[in-house]
Formats: C-alpha cells, structure tokens, sequence
C-alpha cells in the first residue's frame, strides 16, 4: 500500500508542468525606433519595438518567461553587474563591461560574435544647420574649441576621447537637444535611432538640427548577460543567443521590422 501511495505520489508531480524559467531583462525608458518605443517605466501594451518582438519570439521558442524592466542606462548596467537583472540590451562591446557580464563569443571565449548581435546602428554627430559645423571622420571642423554633448554612460565617450574632441554628459536625449537647440555646445553625439523622433523631419520639434556624415561609427549591439546568470544557466544564455541569430537570418525579422514602418 505505501509503495502504490508513493508511485501515485510521485506520478502527481510529473504531471505538473514545470514552471518556465523566468529571464529578466532591463532597458532604457527612451525611444529607439523601431527597437523599442515608449519613454516612460512601462512596455507599451502595442507595438513595444522590434527587439520586444524578437525576444518573446524567442522565449516561446525556448519556452521560458520574459520580465522587462527600464531603467536609466547607467542603472541597468549597475543591476547586471550586482546580479539584480539577468540582462541588459542593447550593448555595444566595451571590454571594461566583461570585468561583470558576458558578450556572445566566438570559440575563443573572447571576440564577440557579431552574428548573434542583435542589430547594428551608428552614432552620428548632430548640430544646428545654421551653426557651420562638420565632420571630416577625424576632426570635428567648425567646432571653434567647444564642447560636444553626449548621453551618460554611452560607449561613444571612448571614440571622443580617442578623437580628443571634448565633451559635456547628460542624463538623457531631451536634456541634449535642449543644450544643442541653445548652442551650449557644437553638436551632439548620439546614436542615429534615438534622435529620429525628435527631428522635424520625423515629425519631431526640433527643426534646426541636421545629422553630419560621415557617421563616428557603426557598431553591433547585443543582449548582455550578467555573470551570474551565464554562469548558472549557461545553456540558455547561448541558446537565447542562437535564436536571436536564427531569426535575424530568416523572413520573420523582415516581417517584425515592416510591422513598425
């Protein structure tokens, strides 16, 4: 009797489904068209940007729960590093950040895999049409000696740096454009997407300010895990990674992006 008890036993925890593993991941309350929309601490219920897409895509696939978070950039790179997110996208490389998170690599364990990126995207100097301002690739001609403006935290500080071009940090994208709008500084560096929706061209309020090309850089931007998370679920950051690839590489990703234009 007690063995048939405890074969029925055990046969009552098997058939509970198990609960699908939970990945919570943080971004920045900006918009990033056609990534991610909405500049408040909520995922907008319609149309949250490609990237919502292509994650919950992927976490049907690989059957686990995503939870979204946003948060300063600054911050979100702060959680990943004490382990209080799993996650933080979208990231360029910067090797300073693998001192506390994990790139997808390549089988060196070291260069980071662009293929299991999740897009790439440039940063451009912005400034006032009127001001005189441009960019040779190296030199940022015009400038007279000033400051250019660029968000806190943002890889693009290491390229101005590298540049010897001077620079003043804000919090974020509006704060920018205000101090580029009054001529505070010369021109305003800044990934292409995040400006977009403040243009007049896009409809935007700004109608003064022009993007100058050559652009500073294009870069891969990826889903980054912290250490703690790789370490302990090593199988699923990589098979996360995979799928991202899978589905950048097939008619589904163009489906996604034609969704948001």
């Amino acid at each position: 009797m007690l063995r048939f008890w405890l074969s029925a036993f055990v046969g009552m925890l098997l058939a509970v489904p198990a609960r699908a593993e939970t990945i919570q991941l943080v971004y920045e309350p900006v918009e990033n068209p056609p990534r991610y929309y909405g500049a408040t601490a909520k995922v907008p219920v319609d149309k949250p940007g490609a990237t919502i897409d292509v994650f919950r895509e992927v976490a049907r696939r690989l059957n686990v729960t995503l939870k979204f978070d946003r948060v300063p950039w600054k911050r979100g790179l702060f959680m990943v590093e004490t382990g209080e997110a799993d996650g933080i996208f979208h990231a360029s490389f910067k090797k300073e950040r693998t001192a506390y998170a994990v790139y997808p690599t390549l089988a060196d364990g070291k260069t980071p895999d662009q293929t299991r990126a999740v897009f790439f995207q440039s940063y451009s100097f912005f400034a006032r049409r009127e001001a005189g301002v441009s960019f040779d690739g190296r030199k940022l001609l015009g400038a007279g000696g000033r400051a250019v403006a660029v968000t806190r935290g943002y890889s693009v500080i290491g390229e101005l740096k590298a540049l010897d071009i001077p620079f003043e940090e804000e919090r974020t994208q509006a704060l920018n454009l205000e101090k580029l709008d009054k001529g505070r500084v010369a021109a305003y560096a800044e990934l292409d997407n995040m400006i977009a929706p403040y243009l007049a061209e896009n409809g935007g309020t700004y109608g003064g300010i022009v993007r100058l090309r050559p652009a500073i850089s294009e870069k891969a931007y990826y889903l980054l895990f912290s250490k703690k998370f790789y370490k302990n679920k090593t199988t699923l950051a990589d098979a996360f990674w995979n799928e991202i690839r899978v589905i950048n590489r097939s008619p589904l990703i163009g489906r996604i992006l034609d969704g948001y234009r």
